[in-house]
């Protein structure tokens, strides 16, 4: 496969998983606007923790299954190996379904000491929040490695109208419906978990029509035990990684609930929620990254494999820095979305954030390559290293400095985990992320969004101001990118587009990606 191709390839994937991405960006967003605003700070905290604990074991009974999946189906079909790339996917979902209802039950159990922990002033609701959402986790964590087995294929569009648009449109209005139905803490956070069961049935039934149609095995199948031993060799320790990566993630909000106040904990998450966007962003590049990066691999492809990855990297900073610079000169106009009594206490945290997450993305998809190039243990040392930063400083500074504190630790946190990573795939692979085209796309981000936002926040501008600002910085971005579009490699995707203009000109067939 030529090294134009895979950027098509990526391209194609990216510009379907990136409205995936912009809609779970907005809707995650628009849930906590809408939940900070119906109900207190008190309740909303309570109900930030609670989902935040149901993510966290979410990731645990998932088993590193993601990751594992797009490592191994993308070499079987590679390599015309289809029955083994079923086969993978057995592997996987049998030991989920039994870890997942243990898990489960484990939860229902533990539900009256976690709510006390969270929240000792409303134990009852708490209780019956942690409860309602147990019931949920089986059912997340089959839908998540179905979603996986489609992407190993190649299949973006699974993920994104049923993972990245269906479900957290559902979940908010879900929530919405809960003004109607009652404000009971368990109805909320039930109408939140429910929209789970459609995404796991439309994800069943998604993966059922890419099994039935897959081509006949090329090769002889491997031995089970054999296929199932090597799947479960790297992606055992990937699942340890997954739930510290969801944890890094989460466990700062569960902290401030615990070591401050549910109050203190729906401050933080207004605060820190602005990264979902960048996050989401990087997400949609990594993901159409992974399958790629494990054929170029696979086939020993290494010049296409640094190209993907330092593509990768420039593309994932297009997408993010606009938020995060907006943010980091700017962080007012971000909290003036919520009521006045989130603003006081996280300005400053949102500014410390914005900062981590400009470095985190300039570095790459490190941890990917790491996953992909099959050093699962390294990525699972990082990860572990960085959540252990995160609580142990979390530990020190969230009762002394509060939102402030949880904010300083999870940067902290986020940059020793990158420069790990950006050290040993270079050591490993000997390939980086650094480019010309990382330059400019680091240059252009700034001078479109942070030189203006920044003089207009030293001229006193106020918040209308602005925002006006904000769309005259976004048409400025939009035609910068046109001048530099080669030197960013975004004529991949102007290629991809002209493509799609002449076959919808020649017969209106929608191709699957």
């Amino acid at each position: 496969m030529s090294q134009p191709g895979n950027l098509a390839s990526m391209a194609r994937g990216g510009s379907v998983n990136l409205v995936g991405a912009a809609v779970t960006g907005i809707s995650q967003f628009a849930l906590v606007l809408l939940v900070a605003t119906l109900y207190s700070a008190e309740l909303s905290g309570a109900f930030f923790a609670a989902t935040s604990v149901f993510l966290i074991l979410g990731a645990l009974c998932e088993l590193g299954c993601d990751v594992g999946l797009l490592r191994w189906v993308p070499r079987h079909l590679a390599l015309g190996r289809t029955r083994d790339a079923a086969r993978c996917v057995d592997a996987a979902l049998i030991p989920v379904a039994g870890v997942s209802v243990l898990v489960a039950a484990g939860l229902f159990a533990a539900a009256p000491f976690l709510a006390a922990v969270l929240d000792g002033a409303r134990t009852g609701q708490t209780t019956s929040m942690l409860r309602a959402l147990a019931v949920f986790l089986p059912v997340m964590a089959a839908a998540n490695v179905l979603l996986a087995a489609t992407r190993a294929h190649g299949k973006m569009r699974p993920t994104v109208l049923i993972d990245r648009i269906g479900r957290p449109v559902a979940q908010i209005g879900g929530v919405a419906l809960t003004l109607v139905l009652g404000d009971e803490p368990a109805l909320l956070t039930l109408m939140w978990a429910l929209p789970y069961l459609p995404a796991l049935a439309a994800a069943a039934w998604w993966y059922r029509g890419l099994r039935r149609t897959s081509p006949p095995q090329a090769e002889p199948p491997a031995a089970i035990r054999t296929l199932a031993a090597e799947y479960w060799r790297f992606t055992a320790l990937r699942a340890l990684a997954r739930v510290c990566q969801t944890a890094l993630q989460r466990a700062d909000i569960v902290m401030v609930a615990a070591l401050s106040s549910p109050r203190d904990a729906a401050v933080y998450t207004v605060a820190s929620r602005f990264v979902v966007f960048g996050q989401l962003g990087t997400q949609a590049v990594q993901q159409v990254m992974q399958p790629v990066v494990s054929r170029q691999l696979a086939l020993d492809d290494r010049a296409g494999a640094h190209q993907t990855f330092s593509v990768a990297t420039v593309w994932t900073v297009l997408l993010t820095w606009p938020v995060y610079v907006t943010t980091a000169t700017a962080a007012s106009l971000y909290l003036s979305l919520f009521a006045e009594e989130y603003h006081a206490a996280g300005v400053l945290p949102v500014l410390v954030l914005s900062l981590a997450m400009m470095f985190a993305t300039a570095a790459g998809p490190v941890d990917t390559m790491l996953l992909m190039s099959g050093r699962s243990g390294l990525s699972l040392l990082n990860t572990a290293a960085a959540l252990a930063i995160d609580v142990a400083l979390g530990l020190v500074l969230i009762p002394r400095f509060g939102v402030l504190g949880a904010a300083v630790n999870w940067a902290v946190s986020i940059v020793v985990r990158n420069v790990l990573s950006f050290v040993q795939v270079r050591a490993a692979t000997e390939m980086t992320p650094l480019s010309r085209g990382l330059a400019w796309a680091t240059g252009a981000t700034v001078l479109s969004f942070g030189g203006p936002l920044l003089l207009l926040r030293l001229l006193g501008a106020s918040t209308p101001v602005l925002f006006a600002g904000l769309v005259a910085c976004a048409a400025i971005y939009v035609i910068l990118l046109w001048k530099i579009r080669e030197r960013v490699s975004l004529t991949a995707l102007s290629a991809l587009l002209r493509r799609r203009t002449r076959r919808v000109a020649a017969a209106p067939v929608i191709e699957e990606v």
